[in-house]
């Protein structure tokens, strides 16, 4: 499905390809030679199966703008745009649980309506924004990590991880209210459940009752959510990566649209298509194995 409308997406939007390849000062008989040889003449299906059937083989074509295999340029970005979704996801993580539970554990207090207040307010700045302050203040002011992450990219692992800690913590901070709000509602739910009192009522408390009782019950919508999360983290951010030069296959995307390079541009967004629905994939599999009511059975 992501597939067809991408193909399609694609071939509705004006232009021609040949012309966006060769310029505007090719020959019409150029362009039509152009087109040819690139199968750009074909009809609607059978341009989608050759497409599709080279996609799948492995034969991504030649990028228009860098005029190197896309194969091998969208897989390099893409393990660059891994790199900073792992580092951001592994902030995300404790930083958001560790908030929702303080608020959990101090319901109703100042620190709690505070704490909300806090994260509402972060949520609605866009990711550039928190990025240019992040740039001002750390780059500019205080002069201890480089404007661009190409700067200090393959300068050592202190500098290279120095160098995504910007970016890294940019992705972050932009989804960390909707993971910290998640986790104490989630919490404050089991907390209130039958079983909890049940299970205080039999003397379990600290870390056991938290572990065996809470834990394991209230982090089920807090995974769904970091799901979704790492899914977009891996699958490369665009406003980021372009903010902070970071080269990562959303930055290779925009530059892609922006120059109508159609052989990057498909590629880019079928991989991360398939990242998107390995998140998800991989959230229904960690909540089968976290959350005691849910369970992967024989046939369900």
């Amino acid at each position: 499905m992501v597939s067809a409308a991408l193909f399609w997406l694609i071939h509705v939007v004006p232009g021609d390809p040949g012309r966006n390849a060769l310029g505007p000062y090719a020959t019409e008989s150029q362009v039509a030679a152009w087109n040819s040889a690139h199968g750009a003449e074909a009809g609607p299906l059978e341009g989608y199966v050759s497409w599709l059937a080279g996609f799948a083989t492995g034969d991504w074509g030649v990028s228009l703008v860098y005029d190197v295999p896309v194969l091998g340029l969208v897989m390099g970005r893409f393990v660059n745009s891994v790199a900073l979704g792992v580092l951001a996801f592994a902030l995300l993580v404790p930083l958001a649980i560790g908030i929702g539970a303080l608020q959990a554990r101090t319901e109703g207090s100042r620190g709690d309506r505070a704490t909300t207040v806090t994260l509402m307010t972060l949520a609605s700045v866009p990711e550039f924004v928190i990025g240019v302050v992040f740039l001002i203040v750390f780059a500019v002011v205080l002069p201890i990590a480089p404007v661009r992450a190409t700067d200090g990219l393959g300068s050592g692992v202190v500098l290279h991880v120095g160098a995504m800690l910007l970016p890294a913590l940019t992705l972050a901070l932009g989804t960390v209210s909707i993971v910290a709000r998640t986790a104490r509602s989630s919490i404050i739910d089991t907390t209130r459940a039958p079983f909890y009192r049940a299970a205080v009522v039999r003397g379990l408390s600290g870390g056991e009752l938290f572990r065996r009782h809470v834990a394991r019950n209230a982090l089920g919508p807090t995974i769904a959510v970091l799901g979704l999360c790492l899914g977009v983290f891996i699958g490369g951010s665009a406003v980021v990566e372009t903010l902070f030069g970071y080269p990562g296959l959303g930055e290779l995307l925009v530059t892609a649209t922006q120059r109508k390079d159609l052989p990057v541009l498909t590629a880019g967004v079928m991989v991360t298509g398939f990242v998107s629905l390995a998140a998800l994939l991989a959230t229904d599999l960690a909540l089968a194995a976290v959350d005691p009511r849910v369970r992967l059975s024989e046939g369900s």
